[in-house]
């Protein structure tokens, strides 16, 4: 019978909610590596070791890309974006992503990047650059950015405009106008026609890391915790959307056994509310996940520091970042586990089973004025 088939499709909307695992990084190419010089190494996300990089060699979600003292790479995105990595850097690319929105996110441990964003990107609104003391969103086309060893941040602009957002402040820098932030100077103060002086400014953060450990140290140490924690609020609460949005699915389940399509269509309501949350909170795992991202890449940079034979006899509080790397460490494998938990479901695939059902409950409404709603398919 033809109201069988009704039931199904009723059941394919409410029930049938795709389940996918966590998306971290993917095996996707989303770029090449079109110019090469000096040292540059590469790391699988899924790898251990690292490797030499190698000219037009295809570079991937979750790619780890770090330069030596005479290094440089630029990377040519699949959208006809440029990523410059300078000298003495550390990058990734796109480690965390969301189901719900498309973005190349760069995350800039240390070092400097200069980026040419095209303008297919500009017009998807998907790119930006993470470090540790901010995030530049893009809303231009040419900029650079360097993130050093005190926690410095830098950032100019050439053309276009880049919004600078530190979770304290928020400026949107135009073309020639620049910014320098850090740990401790929270407030971001727009210069013009500004100059850095790229070179020195890494010398002399690198003097302050090694000066007094301890103190960059400990910023980095407390992002990591005070981030910790938010992102296990966010991840009960992507778990809590879950369990309720399993409890309506049961509850429409028993009103479409008894043909109560009024309650289906309630529960259905209630349903796609819990989904658009549930969308929100996906983007604050992956956003918030990719800063405190960041942080562990920086606080990892510091024990290389510490562990190398030259560096480490000058860098004072070395003993405070070697004892808490192993805390940092499972600190970051529980991390990986929230975000497994957080975003298992691919909010994409239940938008399309939503948009279906709504589809077929406006075909459903429109028999009301015949013998019934379901009458006519028997």
């Amino acid at each position: 019978m033809r109201r069988n088939s009704i039931f199904v499709w009723i059941l394919i909307g409410v029930l049938s909610l795709s389940m996918v695992p966590a998306t971290m990084a993917k095996e996707e190419v989303i770029g090449r590596i079109a110019e090469l010089s000096g040292q540059v190494a590469i790391k699988k996300e899924s790898q251990a070791y690292w490797t030499d990089a190698l000219l037009d060699m295809d570079v991937y979600f979750g790619d780890n890309i770090r330069t030596g003292d005479d290094g440089r790479s630029l990377i040519r995105l699949v959208d006809d974006s440029i990523i410059q990595v300078q000298p003495n850097s550390h990058i990734v690319l796109n480690t965390i992503l969301s189901p719900v929105e498309k973005k190349n996110s760069v995350l800039l441990f240390f070092g400097r990047i200069w980026n040419k964003i095209s303008r297919k990107a500009l017009r998807r609104k998907v790119f930006e650059v993470q470090t540790p003391t901010a995030v530049c969103g893009v809303r231009g086309t040419d900029f650079e950015t360097a993130s050093y060893d005190d926690g410095t941040m830098i950032v100019k602009v050439n053309t276009g405009s880049v919004a600078v957002d530190n979770d304290v402040s928020q400026k949107t820098l135009a073309a020639n106008e620049g910014t320098k932030v850090g740990f401790e100077q929270k407030e971001i103060v727009t210069e013009s026609d500004y100059q850095p002086d790229w070179e020195k400014n890494q010398v002399e953060s690198r003097e302050n890391l090694l000066s007094d450990g301890e103190k960059y140290g400990g910023y980095v140490h407390d992002e990591i915790y005070k981030r910790r924690d938010f992102m296990k609020q966010l991840v009960d609460r992507a778990s809590d959307l879950l369990a309720k949005k399993e409890r309506l699915k049961a509850d429409a389940a028993e009103a479409q056994a008894k043909g109560d399509l009024t309650t289906v269509e309630s529960l259905t309501t209630e349903i796609e509310k819990i989904s658009e949350e549930q969308k929100n909170v996906n983007k604050q795992i992956a956003y918030y996940g990719r800063r405190l991202e960041c942080h562990f890449g920086l606080f990892s940079h510091y024990g290389d520091i510490a562990k190398d034979p030259k560096l480490s006899t000058r860098f004072q509080g070395k003993d405070f970042i070697l004892n808490q790397l192993d805390n940092i460490e499972m600190i970051r494998a529980e991390f990986n586990a929230m975000i497994e938990e957080g975003m298992k479901l691919s909010m994409e695939d239940m938008d399309d089973m939503m948009d279906e059902m709504r589809d077929k409950m406006r075909m459903f409404k429109e028999q009301k004025g015949k013998k019934g709603i379901f009458s006519e398919m028997e």
